[in-house]
């Protein structure tokens, strides 16, 4: 089963929950990707949290299944396909974030005597 396809179930059964439960759904939505905006600049998840107020109005407006696809499309691209790699990058990861962790208690940290 594709995006596509389950995004158009979700749909379904979301038009069928009452009218406020769908206008909460909607400001929840436009509440998260606002604040996914502010965290493109400021220090956040703010990608994550873009795709996530995405998803919740996508459930409701055309415009935002499009643009939901686009960005889960793109995401796709850049996602390693085999599962090794998304262990090795995962691992990866984790090694950096141990010596950064460790490199901030050798030299120390700046203002925190």
């Amino acid at each position: 089963m594709t995006v596509d396809e389950r995004l158009r179930r979700r749909r379904e059964r979301h038009r069928q929950r009452g009218l406020v439960v769908r206008a909460l759904v909607t400001a929840g939505g436009f509440a998260a990707v606002l604040g996914g905006v502010a965290l493109l600049v400021l220090p956040g998840p703010g990608i994550p949290l873009l795709v996530l107020g995405l998803g919740l109005l996508s459930l409701e407006f055309d415009w935002a299944v499009r643009l939901l696809s686009f960005v889960l499309r793109r995401a796709e691209r850049v996602t390693p396909e085999r599962r090794a790699h998304r262990i090795a990058l995962g691992a990866a990861a984790a090694v950096l974030a141990v010596a950064g962790v460790v490199a901030a208690f050798w030299v120390g940290v700046p203002g925190f005597d």
